[in-house]
């Protein structure tokens, strides 16, 4: 793979996965920060009605992934987080080594 198709798959994968990493970024802070950190208890059976609104729920739903759907969402997720670090790199390290030419041609 030549350094312009990692840059351009590096730059379509980012903006691809920006609006659900953003989605994950912001479930998972309005359920860590409080009334809705009381999570497992809003997913719980015997949960008081005050824990268990609509909202903690949706937004538990929202965050974990229901089923085989939220593991395939996740699993896409992780991978393409994986795939953004490691040409991320490959792009900088290629980016120093030519700089680092260049310097030495001078």
């Amino acid at each position: 793979m030549n350094q312009g198709s990692i840059r351009r798959w590096h730059r379509r994968t980012g903006i691809l996965l920006a609006p659900f990493l953003l989605l994950q970024t912001v479930s998972g802070l309005v359920l860590t920060y409080g009334v809705f950190s009381q999570i497992t208890a809003a997913l719980s059976e015997n949960a008081p009605a005050a824990v268990k609104t609509t909202w903690n729920v949706m937004m538990a739903k929202m965050h974990y992934g229901p089923g085989l759907i939220g593991w395939i969402y996740h699993s896409l997720i992780g991978l393409g987080l994986v795939w953004l670090i490691i040409s991320g790199v490959w792009i900088w390290v290629d980016f120093q080594r030519k700089a680092k030419q260049a310097k030495s041609q001078q």
